[in-house]
């Protein structure tokens, strides 16, 4: 009885320990899902299908978010998959966009174009390490400069709204131009210090929590129904969210510098 009862509970033992392995690699999986839309939005670039490569794009960022979430629902946050994620988002909001900017506008620019495709990839790597260099100071409600997650996004948006209203490559001045500035500022707002407002800044609870799930499907509703000029419209309502929190924390004496990031709380 006793060999019998030890030989249950090791198998006991064995079966919690492979659920815990198991739930281990859930977030991992994820991070691995969006690193390779991330590549396949670098591959449909290449070959010149812009639409499908912003929306690989996008679809990294969906799994961007859940990835995070899904460590802390498990309680499996870890310090690997906290490297893991700066990596594959590197990769999915950094290289990526920046080649499909660049086989997408900054192509005829030559040299210039590279150079300007490789500044938007270098800004997404040194934010990713400015914030995994602060991520142990704690948490804020606030984002220091854009995102790089928003910062690809937005590049896909843009790829959206622009062949929406009828443009196609290769671009003329002055949308050519247009575009070429929209993509150095999103770049060089990546490193900057301008505070961004985060959706944790938004509390919902009690009586509100019913009508604000009711609000936030109406609005991936009409997100679906016209990605082609809704995306665009919310990122740049964002972008110039920034220099107006800056002007009002000015205005007001409030410190420039937002509180520290944490990794898993937020996007990069």
């Amino acid at each position: 009885m006793e060999e019998g009862g030890f030989r249950r509970r090791r198998r006991r033992g064995r079966r919690r320990s492979e659920r815990r392995r198991a739930v281990y690699l859930l977030p991992n999986l994820v991070t691995s899902a969006a690193l390779l839309l991330g590549y396949g939005s670098i591959v449909a670039s290449i070959h010149e299908d812009f639409e499908q490569a912003a929306l690989f794009i996008v679809l990294a960022g969906i799994a961007d978010m859940l990835d995070g979430r899904i460590a802390r629902a498990t309680n499996s946050v870890s310090a690997f998959g906290v490297q893991y994620d700066s990596l594959a988002d590197l990769i999915s909001f950094g290289l990526a966009p920046s080649m499909l900017m660049y086989n997408w506008v900054l192509e005829p620019l030559g040299r210039r174009g590279w150079l300007l495709g490789a500044l938007f990839a270098m800004c997404a790597a040194l934010r990713l390490a400015r914030f995994n260099v602060k991520a142990a100071q704690g948490d804020s409600a606030w984002y220091q400069g854009v995102p790089s997650t928003f910062a690809g996004g937005m590049i896909a948006a843009t790829v959206w709204f622009v062949t929406f209203i009828g443009y196609e490559p290769p671009f003329q001045r002055p949308i050519g131009t247009l575009l070429t500035t929209l993509f150095a500022a999103l770049a060089l707002l990546m490193v900057s210090t301008i505070p961004y407002p985060s959706l944790k800044l938004v509390k919902v609870e009690g009586r509100r929590a019913y009508p604000t799930l009711v609000a936030v499907l109406l609005l991936a509703i009409a997100l679906l129904l016209n990605h082609e000029w809704m995306f665009f419209a919310l990122g740049v309502g964002f972008i110039l969210s920034g220099p107006a929190v800056w002007v009002y924390r000015r205005w007001k004496g409030i410190p420039d510098a937002p509180a520290p990031e944490n990794p898993m709380s937020e996007p990069r």
